[in-house]
């Protein structure tokens, strides 16, 4: 199975309900982009029309490997742009800027390539019952980015307390996959890591520089060293980490709910997680109906039966609430949001099988469907093609697998997941 051969093979259109106002000052601009992430378009957008940055405003970021449609605001000005993978054009106003609540989410319209023609007979016979009982709703690889270039959890070291061990995972690890100056420059700070001189004279940049200055000063706080990082930096990676619990926590919660014959296997670059091929009528409404949030020291934790499910895989990663209280980096203290745990497509179309030119003796599928926003239609394509949850894999089994990751405290390598051989956001 591959994806995303082309940019075209994987289109995104984003569901966006704004306050019409024929008066209003902030003008509503259809975005098309193609190979380019939010950010990117957004700052050709500010060379090539003159703009205020901060006068932009979105829903919510769309992914670079992709032809995507997102609506942005603009404040006191209607805009038109073409350039070769960007269209710009205005569609509407109203009175106050774009914001994420505004989304419904995303209709997406996929291009599966290189497919046996077994696999796509089993891709159109997993469709009905995906249609009729949804999947769970995880976090897929594109939140892990920490995982694929072999970072680890920085988050998790600091919810240890190991603030030391979180920045070298942060500055000083450099990617398996990577190929640019970046591996360079983190193989130097992991040969002079503690000769905070010596890691001044070539880390420069707004960040290292004053990053360095303050470890020379100070050498033990490495807390406070972590602050000069980027905010939005801090803030994926604590997003990544309490994203991973929250999918463990699921998985265990579906352990006492889905019967064997019905359990498949959802593998993720955080290791392998429960899903179901049918459930019961009376299950499927006590998930619909039940509260699971994303965990926060401060909130209630949901539903009891998934509170109890949270709590077991944060005993098992040796963490107590207080470490979410006492462990504390600006930028990476979590709080309690709500997320489904089940979710259907919508706007189904048929699945359309024709031969793939790109692959010679392989047949392609089309889907298309609609998801709510934050769920990931590559988590329902990893449905579509899971396997039982028992079945033999090359890797560890369904039950020992999901474990990777945690490391026990007394036991702290310093790259925890770099061995791991993986393959970064669209939701």
């Amino acid at each position: 199975m591959r994806l995303k051969t082309v940019p075209a093979d994987f289109r995104v259109r984003e569901l966006l309900d704004f306050p019409s106002n024929p008066t209003g000052e902030h003008y509503v601009h259809l975005l098309r982009k193609e190979k380019l992430s939010t950010p990117e378009a957004l700052s050709m957008l500010v060379r090539a029309l003159d703009l205020d940055r901060s006068r932009i405003a979105y829903a919510g970021l769309k992914d670079r490997q992709a032809v995507t449609d997102q609506y942005i605001s603009i404040v006191g000005r209607a805009c038109e742009l073409e350039r070769p993978g960007l269209r710009l054009k205005p569609v509407g106003r109203c009175s106050e800027p774009i914001k994420s609540r505004m989304s419904r989410g995303n209709a997406f319209t996929i291009v599966v390539r290189d497919l046996l023609p077994t696999e796509a007979a089993m891709l159109r016979r997993n469709m009905p019952s995906l249609q009729k009982t949804g999947f769970p709703n995880y976090f897929d690889d594109q939140r892990f980015g920490c995982l694929r270039h072999g970072q680890g959890f920085p988050m998790l070291q600091i919810l240890r307390g190991e603030y030391e061990h979180a920045l070298q995972q942060l500055v000083a690890t450099p990617s398996p996959r990577a190929i640019t100056g970046d591996v360079k420059l983190k193989q130097s700070l992991q040969r002079y890591w503690g000769e905070w001189e010596t890691c001044a004279r070539f880390a420069r940049g707004p960040v290292y520089e004053p990053m360095f200055a303050h470890l020379n000063a100070r050498p033990g706080d490495f807390r406070g060293a972590i602050e000069f990082l980027p905010l939005r930096q801090r803030v994926i990676h604590a997003f990544a980490y309490q994203s991973f619990l929250w999918n463990r926590a699921v998985s265990r919660l579906l352990r006492g709910g889905v019967g064997s014959a019905q359990r498949l296997r959802i593998s993720t670059l955080g290791g392998d997680f429960l899903a179901w091929k049918y459930l019961e009528p009376d299950r499927e409404e006590k998930l619909l109906a039940m509260e699971t949030p994303m965990y926060g020291p401060e909130g209630g934790g949901g539903s009891e039966p998934f509170r109890n499910a949270m709590i077991a895989e944060m005993e098992y990663a040796g963490l107590r609430r207080n470490d979410f209280l006492e462990n504390t980096v600006p930028g990476m203290i979590w709080r309690e949001e709500p997320r489904a745990v089940l979710v259907k497509p919508e706007e189904m179309g048929d699945v359309r099988i024709a031969p793939d030119e790109m692959h010679e003796g392989r047949v392609m599928a089309t889907l298309s469907f609609a998801l709510p926003r934050g769920s990931y239609a590559t988590m329902l394509l990893k449905r579509l093609f899971a396997p039982p949850f028992y079945a033999r894999t090359e890797g560890p089994d369904g039950e020992r697998s999901p474990r990777r990751g945690y490391v026990p405290r007394e036991r702290l390598p310093p790259a925890p997941w770099q061995q791991r051989d993986d393959e970064d956001q669209s939701e």
